[in-house]
């Protein structure tokens, strides 16, 4: 959580002359639209191979050495607009800097943009850092700031109006809903830009803390599939090589500004997508790897037993099956059982009768091995609006059973469940077992990450689907995506919760204020009633490092930072 207190936080209080801290940001771990794919190796314009020597800023007093990280799954592309997941999110956090920077910890201070003011509720000012920029050698300015934020909120520069829907030069990336407060970007000078909002907005200040920033002139050469294979940031390494589902190289970047986030510490480093998770414990046990994401909690023993660490970042990230609860189109799309099954899922007490079936408690002790929580409804430790005053769901098969039965349904009904093989299967399995035991036989459907981001985004899903949200900067980054009625991946129509979404949303007020959170947790309770999904755990970040020669803190976003990383063996 955000210190109200710490240095980055009165920093931001200052800037914003009375807006307020403005809630920090959200990593969404597996879900969302396709991304384009690379070839099968490609390299940036005069950067060497991936064996090729360090670049010159690992020169005596510069940064030395390789770091290799290992990751549960491959990047879906270079371009940061389009990867909705932990893993590419740690490659573009490298490649990148975005307008305000996120510390380790949750609090939000000075980026790109070294200040900001607010003249009123529906205006940002922002004073970008002079000198900065891109590996290429192109100015960072106003005018890029202009260009990124256009591009994600599908705005044309040239009429300062969205793109009308099915135009071609629409990017479409979920996060646009994180921006679509926005009516226009101003250019008072190169280093000073005005956001105009068509209504004042709660969350934007942490949302510019997610957008990487982009160089327009570059990307008007190459264009969308080539900036999505040889990308250039701002950040504190450049990109040297991408051999798909094999390994993406960076090198630091020698000309890397005076960021606050620090300074590249290694001269290269190699990303690794190593999805089986005991692999990726070989690979950190033989020195292949020398930190790896997402080990599995029954495993965190045998890493340390091993002379290894196991780092546990505790602010949770939620876990839930996110249910298609509005019928819609999707009865026409899934015939038979599973149009039955959608039509039992409009049911809110159904799904309350669903959320009674699981065995949350069990789930944490044995799945997680005790790194994570219960999540009884939409929020977990460290989120905004969690309450921990909130009673939680009980765990009542038997209950269960008679409700549905009451709901018509006394022999249960048979349903199809979307899961990513990104995601480890364990918990899933469990709760099917919990699910058969009321009477509701639930066939998990695995996809790859980008079939299954494929589907979502489209649509075209099974009435269950289960994901990963991490820590989230701003509530409205899920709220927005999956339980506002138009959201992006919203299956979930309630008049009552949109219009407490809109309320808190408006508030361009602090963060830790009252009425916002008031209002958060309003809709926590409306949650529990009228539930948009059978919600499981809330999981901590835990990965394995090297025990020796290694600096390095995780982020509460849940990438992997590998700037201001040392590696000495």
């Amino acid at each position: 959580m955000i210190d109200p207190n710490s240095p980055s936080s009165r920093h931001v209080r200052r800037a914003e002359r009375g807006r307020g801290l403005l809630p920090v940001l959200a990593v969404i771990v597996v879900i969302l639209v396709a991304a384009c794919g690379p070839a099968a190796s490609t390299s940036a314009p005069g950067s060497p191979s991936a064996g090729a020597s360090a670049s010159p800023g690992a020169s005596a007093g510069g940064p030395t050495g390789t770091l290799t990280v290992g990751l549960s799954a491959d990047a879906e592309s270079m371009d940061p607009y389009r990867v909705y997941q932990n893993a590419g999110f740690s490659v573009m956090y490298a490649i990148f800097d975005t307008l305000v920077t996120i510390a380790p910890d949750g609090s939000l201070g000075p980026g790109l943009a070294d200040s900001w003011t607010s003249p009123d509720a529906k205006t940002l000012e922002l004073k970008l850092h002079p000198g900065v920029k891109f590996q290429d050698g192109e100015p960072f300015d106003a005018a890029a700031v202009r260009f990124s934020l256009y591009r994600i909120a599908d705005i044309d520069p040239s009429t300062n109006k969205p793109y009308p829907v099915g135009d071609t030069h629409r990017l479409n990336s979920a996060f646009a809903s994180n921006f679509a407060s926005l009516a226009s970007v101003e250019v008072v000078d190169p280093l000073t830009v005005k956001l105009h909002l068509n209504a004042p907005d709660s969350g934007l200040l942490g949302n510019l803390g997610t957008l990487q920033m982009l160089p327009p002139q570059y990307y008007a050469q190459v264009g969308d599939a080539g900036f999505a294979l040889k990308p250039v940031g701002t950040g504190p390494f450049r990109f040297v090589e991408w051999v798909k589902d094999d390994h993406i190289t960076l090198e630091a970047n020698p000309d890397y500004w005076k960021s606050p986030r620090g300074q590249p510490l290694v001269a290269k480093v190699i990303f690794r997508p190593i999805p089986d998770a005991a692999t990726r414990i070989s690979e950190l046990a033989t020195g292949g790897i020398q930190i790896m994401e997402d080990l599995p909690p029954d495993q965190a023993a045998q890493v340390k037993a091993a002379g290894d660490q196991a780092v546990y970042l505790s602010d949770a990230h939620s876990l839930a099956i996110w249910l298609t609860t509005d019928k819609g189109g999707n009865l026409a799309k899934n015939p038979g059982d599973q149009a039955t099954a959608i039509t039992a899922l409009a049911n809110p007490a159904v799904r309350r009768a669903l959320n009674m079936a699981i065995d949350r408690k069990t789930l944490v002790s044995t799945l997680l091995d005790g790194y994570g929580e219960p999540m009884n409804s939409l929020w977990v430790s460290g989120d905004k609006g969690f309450d921990p005053s909130l009673p939680a769901i009980p765990f009542d098969p038997v209950q269960a059973r008679a409700v549905l039965a009451q709901q018509g349904y006394p022999n249960g009904f048979a349903v199809n469940m979307d899961v990513c093989t990104c995601d480890s299967s364990a918990i899933y399995e469990a709760v099917v077992a919990m699910l058969a035991n009321v009477g509701v036989q639930v066939t998990l459907k695995p996809a790859e990450l980008n079939q299954f981001n494929d589907a979502w985004g489209k649509g075209d899903t099974n009435p269950m689907r289960g994901a990963r949200l991490g820590f989230p900067v701003d509530p409205n980054t899920e709220l927005f995506l999956w339980v506002d009625s138009n959201g992006y991946l919203s299956r979930y129509r309630n008049p009552a919760v949109d219009a407490l979404i809109n309320q808190q949303a408006g508030l361009p007020t602090d963060d830790y204020g009252p009425a916002r959170v008031a209002i958060l947790r309003q809709i926590a309770v409306d949650a529990q009633q009228d539930p948009p999904a059978i919600f499981l755990v809330g999981q901590g970040s835990l990965y394995g490092t090297v025990g020796k020669g290694l600096t390095w803190q995780p982020n509460v976003q849940g990438y992997i930072p590998v700037v201001n990383v040392s590696y000495n063996p």
